[in-house]
């Protein structure tokens, strides 16, 4: 990891993904959870504090994302660690091994994510940097257990910093963490209120709205409030009224107070080609080993699994040719992956597939041909929002009409970049994806394959991708394209952004 250089530190403006809620004021509590390790690629795992009676059925649907090219940097940034993760107990309990503890790792190509106000995920004491607006949030309570006390702070803290506009964010693994042997069932019974009252406490900071007008008299209403409720005793509602006065004393100016800060940074209109957010959906997996030179045998199976898809689907057609295929095991796959430098190449790849108008059908047929060999594939165009069962519809709910027959379904929701039609432009602008896709500031890339979803990539074969360009042929002679707006003009801006800017 870059360690201390994970963060980010500017005080400016930043850019990259920001997680929000589906439709406020329209959604539900849950929609309204993050887990951390979710995004970064480990949806079996989430960490101490979040509620449990959400983690069964809760996920980061589509239209949980945007991708904002200009928003706040966060006031305070978590930073996961790699091997043994904060979680709670039970997971413990379940997964660990009693004298080492975890093992664990994450996606080591998941970027940083912002959590707009009104969203919420537990963060703990550990590899947390506050900047100086949030340093009133450095509040510990001290009436309850030790396994609970920087949860309830984080909850309470993100109440106060939504008040003021401010917000949370996780950034990718930057830290291993090594935990020495002790009793998970101790940790357990410390961490009993934590079990049933992170949810409660959640539901009533989701609904709190401050009746004082600075953050400093937030910040003890909110106090007290949590005392009312029973989340703590009232002796940190006290301590609170004292620490307010401490950082007053030393000169220390609390953030103001911003209304409407939910309504911050919304999709932009389709016709305004300057605007900073749109709509994306990401999800990321941790199926590709630590160790480059190892082989990985989850993805060979994911490739085995998908290429039998297309088996299948080739032979409901006219074509006998699928009827010769045949495959290895996935270990056997796996070796000779780790032996081609070209696939494994494909590892640290994103492939960008991009459309001209609007996406039609054959989604479920690219992710099949290209996702599992690549570290990952994201769809750029124009795209409508997909419902929380995309999947399991032969093709994408609201798509453009066609026989739904004609192609697989998709195999799980689709990574995508949402373009409108005026920045698509009859796919003369479509580099703007290489744009948007450098703004999701992805790690650990080695480079980026950018092809039309009507051609068909030979990923297995060698390529320069320093000086790879594809062409395509066509009828006739004329000279449109250097002295439209599409032209030489266009590709000299573009290459300046590169050069400059990104």
């Amino acid at each position: 990891g870059k360690g201390l250089d994970q963060f980010e530190y500017s005080s400016g403006r930043s850019r990259g993904l920001r997680f929000t809620t589906l439709e406020w004021p329209n959604t539900t509590l849950q929609e309204s959870l993050f887990n951390p390790y979710r995004h970064f690629g480990r949806s079996n795992m989430w960490p101490r504090g979040f509620p449990l009676e959400h983690i069964k059925n809760h996920d980061h649907n589509d239209g949980s994302y945007r991708l904002c090219r200009v928003q706040r940097p966060a006031a305070v940034q978590q930073g996961i660690v790699q091997k043994d993760p904060d979680v709670d107990a039970i997971f413990r309990l379940l997964h660990a091994e009693p004298t080492t503890g975890l093992d664990e790792s994450f996606s080591e190509f998941a970027p940083p994510v912002t959590l707009a106000p009104g969203t919420y995920a537990p963060w703990n004491s550990q590899n947390t940097l506050f900047s100086r607006s949030a340093f009133f949030g450095l509040f510990l309570p001290t009436t309850v257990a030790f396994r609970v006390t920087d949860i309830w702070r984080s909850y309470f803290t993100q109440a106060l910093l939504h008040a003021a506009g401010e917000t949370v964010s996780f950034v990718p693994v930057n830290a291993i963490q090594r935990r020495n042997a002790h009793s998970y069932l101790k940790d357990f019974d410390d961490e009993v209120d934590v079990y049933g009252k992170a949810g409660e406490i959640v539901q009533f900071i989701d609904t709190w709205k401050c009746e004082a007008e600075t953050i400093d008299k937030c910040t003890i209403e909110l106090a007290e409030k949590f005392a009312e409720q029973g989340f703590w005793g009232n002796e940190d509602a006290k301590l609170v009224i004292h620490w307010v006065l401490d950082l007053k004393k030393i000169g220390y100016t609390f953030p103001p107070l911003r209304a409407g800060a939910r309504a911050e940074y919304p999709i932009g209109e389709d016709k305004d080609l300057r605007k900073s957010c749109r709509r994306v959906h990401v999800s990321f997996s941790n199926d590709l080993p630590i160790n480059k030179t190892e082989p990985a045998e989850r993805r060979a199976a994911q490739k085995i699994e998908n290429f039998g898809d297309l088996k299948k689907w080739c032979g409901d057609c006219p074509s006998n040719v699928s009827k010769q295929w045949f495959f290895p095991s996935p270990d056997e796959l796996a070796e000779a992956t780790a032996e081609n430098e070209t696939l494994t190449n494909n590892y640290q790849t994103v492939a960008i597939i991009t459309n001209n108008f609007q996406w039609g059908m054959g989604m479920g047929m690219l992710q099949r041909m290209y996702d599992s060999n690549f570290a990952m594939l994201i769809f750029c165009g124009h795209y409508p929002k997909q419902s929380r069962n995309a999947h399991t519809y032969p093709y994408p709910e609201g798509m453009a009409q066609g026989d739904a027959a004609t192609y697989p379904n998709l195999k799980r929701a689709i990574n995508y970049i949402h373009l409108s039609n005026e920045e698509v432009r009859w796919g003369f602008l479509m580099y703007y994806c290489l744009a948007k896709v450098e703004e999701m500031k992805l790690q650990n890339v080695k480079s980026y394959m950018m092809f039309s979803d009507d051609a068909i990539l030979n990923f297995w074969n060698p390529l320069n991708l320093d000086i790879i360009q594809g062409t395509k042929r066509a009828n006739g002679w004329h000279m449109m394209w250097p002295n439209e707006q599409w032209g030489f003009k266009s590709m000299n801006r573009t290459i300046q952004l590169f050069n400059g800017v990104f």
